[in-house]
């Protein structure tokens, strides 16, 4: 079993160093063949959530993903990721927080609970919703490993998972955890407009996050363009639901200190991230306890590192 979880923990850096290149494209193709993808299958209507799923098609998984988007984003942006999980063996599967992605447009109320709207951003219910869906994972496999992926924003929640349900997670993946906010988020003079006009001419105090995608989420102008004609990646956001972001994620190093100590952990960091401050990785590994740990430093890179094509 151990040797399975570093094997995935080390996929991820394959995949990782290889996504951008034709033969990664081409290994892509190769597999689809090898695969199920399933949209809002069973699962995601027993838990009323949008859910993305993709399996091995024919052989049982050797073990599970459990993906966890970043801020404006959502489950499907690990597309590529998951299909490529999958044609190594692994089931691989991610949702929309609530608050973003399909919870977001889901102007038929296809996920509503009892009346509740899954449209505002929730981060102690979407909480729940990760918790309820991990658990429901390993009931369907109770053998097998589960790791929990993050990515930005999303390293918060699968910290969290891992600090209060030790007994659902069996290794983390975290790319570009958020630990300490570059100076660049609030300095950069195009956010600083966004922020003047959602304070105080916008009536709802929505603020633009073209900028803050344009500027700062990726030095890969590929990554950025995917990013601002993705129709389910929001495009604004309220000064209420920054605050409430803030607040998350401030939990964020109190939770990895309550890490088990054997926890096998991942942690990939871009060195030219313009969202987090990239050194401070170094403090979210002095917090956790394990002894399992392995960064992995890509020079050159920006934040956003495995929810992209």
């Amino acid at each position: 079993m151990t040797f399975k979880r570093f094997q995935v923990l080390l996929w991820v850096v394959l995949v990782l160093l290889n996504m951008h290149s034709r033969s990664a494209v081409a290994q892509e193709s190769n597999a689809a063949d090898q695969i199920t993808v399933v949209q809002d299958g069973a699962l995601s209507k027993q838990l009323h959530i949008p859910l993305y799923e993709w399996y091995p098609k024919n052989s049982e998984p050797d073990g599970m993903v459990l993906a966890i988007h970043g801020l404006t984003l959502h489950g499907n942006c690990y597309e590529v990721l998951g299909k490529a999980f999958a044609a190594e063996g692994y089931y691989a599967c991610a949702p929309d927080m609530r608050g973003f992605g399909r919870c977001y447009t889901d102007d038929k109320h296809v996920f509503d609970v009892d009346g509740e709207s899954k449209k505002k951003v929730n981060y102690e219910k979407t909480y729940r919703d990760i918790v309820a869906l991990a658990q429901s994972m390993k009931r369907a496999h109770p053998n097998l490993p589960l790791f929990a992926m993050g990515e930005s924003l999303g390293t918060s929640m699968c910290i969290k998972l891992a600090a209060h349900h030790p007994e659902l997670v069996d290794g983390l993946i975290l790319s570009g955890p958020t630990v300490k906010v570059n100076p660049l988020m609030v300095l950069n003079s195009d956010n600083m407009i966004a922020a003047a006009w959602a304070l105080l001419i916008h009536p709802r105090f929505n603020m633009s996050t073209t900028s803050f995608v344009k500027n700062l989420v990726s030095n890969d102008p590929d990554i950025v363009h995917e990013m601002l004609s993705d129709p389910l990646c929001r495009k604004g956001l309220t000064i209420a639901e920054l605050l409430r972001t803030k607040s998350f994620v401030k939990q964020t190093l109190f939770n990895a200190s309550k890490i088990k100590s054997d926890l096998p952990i991942l942690v990939i960091q871009g060195s030219e991230d313009k969202c987090m401050v990239p050194r401070a990785v170094t403090k979210l590994v002095g917090k956790i306890q394990s002894s399992g740990q392995t960064i992995r430093w890509l020079n050159a890179y920006g934040h956003l590192l495995l929810e992209t094509s």
